[in-house]
């Protein structure tokens, strides 16, 4: 027995949850964004990669929602996701070459 609410093909739930994960991505990548114009150098390239994480973050979230409703659209989901995977991986890389570079700028060490 299944309760009402947290069924997945019948709650409201469901969409609104859906929906408010797009309303959180776009968000933070709107945030992204607003440091991407605001500073320069290494941090705007760790910055523009994260907006593009987000976008691809954003365009997922929007083929999941979609894809309860129009189930032609359920593979943009897969690919959604896939972009932002392989855009949190440039991140990870740009996040690890580029923030070793500020740290030693600013004479900080390595390790512990």
């Amino acid at each position: 027995m299944v309760i009402e609410i947290l069924s997945y093909k019948t709650s409201i739930l469901n969409p609104l949850l859906k929906f408010l994960v797009i309303i959180m991505f776009a968000i933070g990548t709107w945030y992204f964004y607003q440091a991407w114009k605001k500073y320069g150098g290494n941090l705007k390239i760790i910055v523009g990669a994260l907006t593009c994480g987000g976008i691809a973050a954003c365009i997922g979230a929007s083929a999941r929602f979609l894809g309860d409703f129009l189930v032609q659209f359920k593979w943009i989901e897969s690919t959604g996701a896939i972009l932002f995977a392989l855009v949190s991986l440039l991140v990870a890389w740009l996040v690890y070459t580029k923030l070793s570079e500020i740290a030693e700028a600013f004479g900080l060490k390595g390790g512990k």
